[in-house]
């Protein structure tokens, strides 16, 4: 007859479980063990050193059992085994080791006074220098700069500074001839000197040049300006001759606005200067403004009347 195999049903868990299992209750174990290490109870230490000195107990010669104590290595409730590292404490005042702290601090603190008295003097020293230095500076001129400068100017260089440095002295000699002139007449209350940005103002109230509404130069006037031209004569700048006037209305044949007065006011002066005073007419020019760039207000009778005047403007540039 044939066998037949009788199958055993095997029931519970798979083998490696069993294995699984042990593994995890070895770390669980592993782990508690650990974590009462890490917190160290003094007096369940000394139970258990106790307990461990009577297991390693030693029989004397009269059969009495003493206890193996060993030798101390170290101990952790005993606190004369301090680490080396532990803060000593401070002498106490007047015993010799604070005397010979103070001593000791004293002289450090010297040593760093003398160190830092050192570095002012230094300082002081760099101070005196860059006074000298700055003391120097100021005494040099423009030709000792010249000097000092690696910078050599080509010939034109040097001859564009000549032309300019010829037209500068040129306007200082106008100014001070007009002054002059103008003191002289006795007119200083109707004329003036601005200096502006890159040009100079010779500023003549009307009432000395024109009667009211009028373009035609008084006899007083034509004196002024004859007086005055000859100044001109000497500048090779550009001269533009610019008339204004207030804001009073007019409406005339000849003169319909002030932009026709004060334009022909300004074109009757420069033909005097070119006709009677010789300036070259390619260094004149003539503007009229009108009522439209006031000096003064208007609203009274000293602005309007400030407001009426010739601006003979010269290029400084």
């Amino acid at each position: 007859m044939a066998r037949k195999k009788i199958e055993e049903d095997s029931g519970g868990a798979p083998e490696w479980m069993l294995t699984y299992s042990d593994l995890v209750t070895l770390l669980l174990t592993f782990f508690i063990l650990l974590f009462s290490l890490s917190a160290i109870d003094a007096s369940k230490f000394d139970a258990i050193t106790s307990s461990l000195r009577s297991s390693f107990s030693i029989v004397n010669k009269s059969g009495m059992l003493n206890s193996n104590a060993g030798d101390v290595m170290i101990s952790v409730t005993d606190k004369s085994n301090a680490t080396e590292d532990a803060e000593t404490p401070p002498p106490e005042p007047g015993s010799r080791e604070y005397t010979e702290m103070l001593e000791g601090t004293i002289v450090e603190l010297r040593e760093e006074v003398a160190a830092l008295n050192g570095e002012v003097e230094t300082l002081n020293e760099e101070v005196v220098t860059l006074n000298e230095d700055i003391y120097n500076l100021q005494d040099i001129g423009e030709d000792d700069l010249q000097k000092t400068t690696p910078y050599e100017m080509t010939e034109e260089e040097i001859i564009q500074k000549e032309l300019r440095d010829a037209r500068q002295q040129k306007l200082n000699n106008f100014k001070q001839d007009i002054l002059e002139e103008v003191d002289k007449m006795g007119i200083g209350g109707y004329v003036s000197i601005v200096s502006e940005e890159e040009r100079l103002v010779l500023r003549l109230n009307s009432q000395i040049l024109f009667d009211s509404g009028s373009a035609t130069l008084r006899a007083e006037g034509r004196e002024v300006m004859l007086a005055l031209g000859d100044s001109f004569r000497a500048l090779d700048h550009l001269i533009d001759v610019q008339g204004h006037t207030d804001n009073v209305p007019i409406n005339t044949y000849q003169f319909p606005s002030n932009w026709e007065l004060s334009t022909q006011r300004a074109t009757n002066v420069v033909r005097i200067l070119q006709d009677d005073c010789d300036v070259p007419p390619a260094q004149l020019r003539s503007t009229g403004f009108g009522e439209y760039q006031p000096i003064g207000d208007n609203e009274t009778q000293e602005g309007r009347q400030s407001n009426r005047r010739i601006d003979i403007v010269i290029t400084t540039v």
